[in-house]
């Protein structure tokens, strides 16, 4: 509520730029929807840009239309959501008992080939069905499949470690 408080006291002076450093923190899931909506409402009825600052990044990426992404006081990386859409591939992510040797057959057929937290990842255009059939062909069995994309919050990682 305090937070929905000092926005409205913001906008009593018809701001164009409204600056708010972790609006979403603290909130349960019902307030930061509500904020959220609240957000996208300031920008379209007070025709007013809103500059968020925060850590949490997988909020963000529901209502932003801008990132900017900061390190150490500078800003490394500027782009727009459809920018970072385009940088966030898609995969296939699936699980097997052997993950070595399941990565090692899948590198014979596919570029991108990674390892990530106990899953591998296959970035290349495929459907996750031509990656099952393979890999019964070479006597692997898939236990979990899934296709997902990279999220705000790991390109943000990535980025970081990058800058490393």
């Amino acid at each position: 509520m305090k937070q929905r408080i000092g926005i409205a006291m913001a906008l009593l002076g018809s701001p164009s730029l409204l600056i708010l450093d972790e609006p979403i923190n603290g909130l349960d899931a019902d307030g930061m929807r509500i904020m959220r909506e609240i957000l996208v409402d300031i920008t379209q009825v007070y025709n007013c840009t809103v500059l968020i600052s925060s850590h949490i990044l997988g909020e963000l990426e529901k209502i932003a239309t801008h990132y900017g992404i900061v390190r150490g006081g500078k800003m490394i990386r500027e782009m727009t959501a459809e920018q970072l859409e385009a940088n966030c591939p898609t995969y296939v992510g699936l699980q097997t008992k052997n993950l070595d040797k399941t990565k090692l057959v899948l590198s014979q057929k596919y570029q991108r080939v990674s390892e990530e937290n106990g899953y591998l990842r296959v970035y290349d255009n495929v459907k996750a069905e031509e990656i099952v059939d393979f890999l019964y062909q070479n006597n692997i069995i898939v236990n979990e499949i899934s296709n997902g994309k990279i999220s705000l919050e790991e390109y943000y990682i990535d980025l970081m470690k990058e800058a490393n």
